[in-house]
């Protein structure tokens, strides 16, 4: 039976990053498959804080198509992805926003499900909010632990304000008809909390088909000559990329100080892709290394470009205790365009890189194995090759889109009691 889904995320196309590949990944597959998607989501301006231009000057309310799916956007307080205080007046400012422009919606477009992706707690809450409303199921999807996360980081304290966050979260997974997660580690930390674990699911990150289909040819079409040349990089030069934010949570520092132990190799570039609230640290941590190269953040069909140059990509994390539970999505996204991916991080996501074959895993914040690492690899082309079949094979055979958002979908029809008794259209 086909459904009416609404999907509440403040991250969406065209904005970069993880929570963009997912959601806008998973709202194409089930458009693609018959049903209805609504996507209700903020303005663009992440991570800079900056509205791109097609976007200015229109309304504070507005409605667009995207792949085919309904986009609906709110206004929001718009601010940089830095400084907490600021971003949680972004969350409730959009999840108000949401609110105001939903609740008086006429009973012809009532949603079959309602979901809403974390960690904008406030606007799940507000995904709640409109199920009661319209008297449907809420499934509460958790791509982050928020805020416990945030303690580990040292960005919140113990204080009213984190009992106060803690008891919306738990709030939220017990008025969920279900709670989906992104690791397995995620979900036991969930139902070590109280919450029943029958309700509580695991879909992990993944790459959209036909990303993953496509994935490789930059290399073949001249995307990837195109960028050295812009760039400025050499033919022979070897790439060790990081695209992604440059926030707290990468620890960023391990790479740079790696960078410093590999300043003998010429033939090797550092280079960062993107922007944070780090940026400017790791910068002038860098100075005089003529090794590293910055530049901002690029749209979402240049990642795998940048990719696809690179000899290496690294995924980097903190090294805390919280984030063993962690799997950062860029890592798919890597291994779909056949590029060895280096791991700075343990738990979970190191279990999952080691698997593939297509990965390399060193300790979290010890550059020194790091530097051992890419020097390893960058000497033996052939393994490097090897490697780059291996990951691509691992990821389309377990983290297709298609797969995943399928066994989405078997969710969705559970919980409102709607079976699935259509044919399925092909993967999208």
């Amino acid at each position: 039976m086909l459904l009416n889904i609404w999907l509440v995320c403040q991250y969406y196309k065209p904005e970069p990053g993880a929570p963009s590949a997912r959601l806008s990944g998973f709202a194409h597959l089930w458009q693609h498959r018959g049903h209805y998607v609504d996507v209700l989501t903020a303005v663009p301006n992440h991570p800079k804080g900056i509205i791109p231009e097609d976007y200015q000057g229109k309304s504070a309310f507005l409605s667009e198509k995207i792949d085919d799916v309904n986009v609906h956007r709110h206004w929001l307080y718009v601010t940089p992805n830095e400084g907490f205080i600021k971003k949680t007046l972004s969350h409730i400012t959009f999840a108000l926003s949401l609110l105001i422009n939903f609740f008086g919606r006429g009973k012809k477009q009532k949603p079959d499900v309602i979901v809403a992706s974390s960690p904008a707690f406030f606007a799940a809450f507000s995904a709640w909010l409109l199920s009661v409303r319209y008297r449907v199921p809420f499934v509460m999807e958790v791509r982050d632990l928020w805020p416990g996360i945030f303690v580990e980081l040292g960005v919140l304290k113990p204080g009213f304000l984190l009992w106060l966050l803690e008891r919306v979260e738990l709030f939220l997974y017990r008025r969920a008809a279900a709670v989906v997660t992104v690791t397995q580690g995620f979900k036991a930390d969930i139902c070590r909390r109280g919450i029943e674990e029958s309700k509580v699911h695991v879909i992990t990150n993944g790459v959209a088909d036909h990303e993953l289909d496509a994935a490789q040819t930059p290399r073949t079409d001249g995307r990837v000559d195109k960028l050295r040349g812009e760039l400025q990089i050499g033919p022979l030069t070897k790439v060790i990329l990081f695209i992604g934010t440059h926030g707290t949570s990468q620890a960023l520092g391990q790479v740079i100080d790696a960078a410093r132990l590999m300043m003998h190799r010429s033939d090797l570039l550092f280079l960062f892709v993107g922007d944070g609230a780090d940026k400017v640290r790791l910068q002038k941590l860098s100075t005089g290394m003529p090794n590293v190269q910055f530049i901002g953040s690029q749209p979402k069909e240049n990642v795998f470009s940048f990719i696809n140059m690179s000899t290496a990509c690294l995924v980097p994390l903190k090294d805390i205790p919280g984030f063993a539970t962690f799997i950062p999505s860029k890592m798919f996204e890597i291994m779909a365009c056949g590029t060895v991916a280096i791991g700075c991080l343990q738990g979970e996501a190191a279990q999952i890189m080691e698997t593939s074959g297509g990965s390399v895993v060193v300790p979290p914040e010890q550059p020194e194995k790091l530097a051992k690492a890419i020097e390893t690899l960058v000497n033996n082309p052939e393994r490097l090759e090897q490697m780059g079949e291996k990951g691509r094979q691992f990821v389309s055979n377990h983290y297709r889109h298609s797969r995943l958002g399928g066994r989405y979908l078997e969710i969705f029809h559970r919980v409102t009691g709607k079976g699935d008794i259509l044919p399925k259209k092909p993967a999208a």
